[in-house]
């Protein structure tokens, strides 16, 4: 008798990418008052995770979220929502820069940043969701294709894997500064 061949592991998503993986879940979603038929406001939490599962640290992190407007967020427990217009940009929270699991034995702590959303939306009544249109890395030298749509099975995720762009070369110049030099977009304190 010959012995079967043990079933091929099925691998997640994630476990799949060889770059960045960018992960979008929608946790959950609820009315909030006044009751109002013509501009309902819903409540949703949502978390964005960056997990780097490729070969090069990813520096100074920034993703991009496409969120239907109107839309006020708070984010990683902040007590304060702010207004959120068709894109946002997260960075650098709670960590600049995302290791790679062969620098820390793939240590998630160092490898990843988990943003948890909370924020109020209008007029998504359920069992509507209100998803990105799009999550990718804000980062040069990086291709981030068009995140799976959510399907019948899994409404509330989007994902995508962003790759190094191959015809880029990456600049190996060794930096002495402990900072990145500044970029468009950072506040100065």
């Amino acid at each position: 008798m010959i012995p079967l061949a043990p079933a091929p592991i099925s691998l997640s998503p994630s476990e799949l990418c060889n770059g960045i993986f960018l992960f979008y879940t929608f946790i959950l979603g609820r009315q909030i008052p006044p009751n109002d038929t013509t501009d309902q406001a819903y409540r949703f939490e949502s978390v964005l995770t960056v997990l780097n599962n490729g070969r090069e640290e990813l520096k100074q992190w920034r993703v991009l979220v496409g969120f239907p407007p109107p839309m006020r967020s708070s984010f990683n427990g902040t007590k304060l929502l702010a207004l959120v217009g068709n894109i946002t940009i997260f960075g650098g929270y709670p960590a600049s820069d995302l290791k790679t699991a062969i620098q820390t034995a793939r240590d998630l702590d160092q490898m990843a940043a988990r943003i948890e959303l909370v924020g109020t939306q209008f007029m998504v009544i359920p069992p509507a969701i209100p998803m990105p249109s799009n999550i990718s890395l804000v980062h040069d030298g990086w291709l981030c294709p068009e995140p799976t749509p959510p399907t019948p099975l899994s409404k509330r995720e989007t994902t995508t894997c962003c790759k190094r762009d191959p015809s880029i070369k990456v600049n190996t110049t060794t930096i002495t500064d402990k900072f990145l030099p500044r970029q468009p977009g950072d506040l100065i304190t």
